[in-house]
């Protein structure tokens, strides 16, 4: 008798269980609401769940994506060829003045705790969104600050979930929404982090204010979807007399150059630059990851004409990209 091979799905469900989802619409779990089907999708709850996803999905030569709290992604319409994972490890413990996180956890929530427990030090991130090992990938910061240096070290897996290993934070290279990850990519699971004793009363103080500029300046990303700021603020070295520096930076802000290009209230399909932010796309409607990207470089191409500069991406894209029409390049 012939022996039927077990499909792809079989062979995950076999280790992952009932948890697998398949043909799962990714517009369900990212800021921006855009995004077709994953072939699967998986919600790892533990470290060794999410290990164990990705050994799994190496041994049968399956491509692997790994999800945070899905904000600063666009992903394409056609979906996602392979298995995601979403980081759903959200534990989240205190030793003194450290933070021992995994980083399935939602950054707002890590930083309402540290409040609470009399810990300062993340204040000025209330109101990022997504996950706190999205937030140590791009080295999340605002107002001169960032993660990365508040961060003593990380535990990391090989892609491949073969290896599970421990990192001090120099090893990772934190710099401008930049770390090692984006060049030697590995999945974090959780993080050590140095707070510093607070006042729970100022921090509340202080969370309000940012979380109150982030609601007169920024999109409700639960009402009006976004993946936060699409370009990156300029490198250091470009200046341009009369240019205000971003705040707590050196950097003059991408969102300065847009605004004097004229982007506000920009549209193409359901897809529009933020009437009150020059640097955020929202989705006003059904907005599809291609409307997403011919904005966008509308957008890029003003500055270019006028400032001769090439504004860098800040949010990524996964899977499969389009071919833009030559009217949007």
């Amino acid at each position: 008798m012939v022996q039927r091979v077990a499909t792809v799905e079989e062979r995950l469900r076999r280790v992952l269980g009932s948890a697998l989802l398949s043909q799962e619409p990714l517009r369900h779990h990212t800021t921006l609401r855009i995004g077709g089907p994953a072939d699967f999708y998986f919600d790892a709850r533990t470290p060794d769940e999410l290990v164990t996803a990705l050994a799994t999905a190496h041994e049968m030569a399956l491509p692997v994506f790994l999800l945070g709290g899905g904000s600063n992604l666009l992903v394409s319409d056609a979906g996602f060829r392979g298995l995601v994972v979403h980081n759903a490890c959200e534990a989240i413990e205190f030793d003194g003045t450290v933070a021992h996180v995994e980083c399935g956890a939602d950054f707002l929530e890590l930083i309402l705790k540290c409040r609470d427990r009399a810990l300062s030090g993340l204040e000025f991130a209330a109101g990022i969104p997504g996950s706190v090992g999205g937030a140590l990938y791009g080295n999340a910061g605002c107002y001169g600050k960032d993660i990365g240096s508040l961060t003593i070290e990380c535990t990391i897996a090989t892609l491949d979930g073969a290896r599970v290993e421990t990192r001090p934070g120099s090893w990772f290279q934190f710099a401008y929404r930049d770390s090692r990850l984006k060049r030697e990519p590995r999945v974090l699971l959780s993080c050590l982090l140095q707070l510093a004793p607070g006042d729970p009363a100022a921090s509340t103080r202080e969370i309000e204010e940012k979380l109150e500029i982030r609601r007169v300046k920024h999109p409700q990303w639960r009402i009006e979807p976004t993946a936060g700021s699409y370009f990156k603020n300029l490198p250091p070295d470009w200046q341009e007399p009369g240019a205000k520096f971003s705040p707590g930076t050196h950097r003059v802000a991408a969102g300065q150059l847009l605004d004097e290009c004229g982007c506000r209230g920009l549209r193409v399909g359901d897809a529009m630059v933020f009437p009150k932010h020059a640097n955020i796309i929202v989705n006003v409607g059904r907005a599809c990851a291609r409307e997403v990207l011919e904005l966008a470089e509308i957008m890029r191409a003003r500055v270019r004409a006028r400032f001769g500069v090439e504004l860098e991406e800040e949010v990524l894209f996964l899977g499969e990209r389009p071919k833009l029409d030559a009217a949007s390049r």
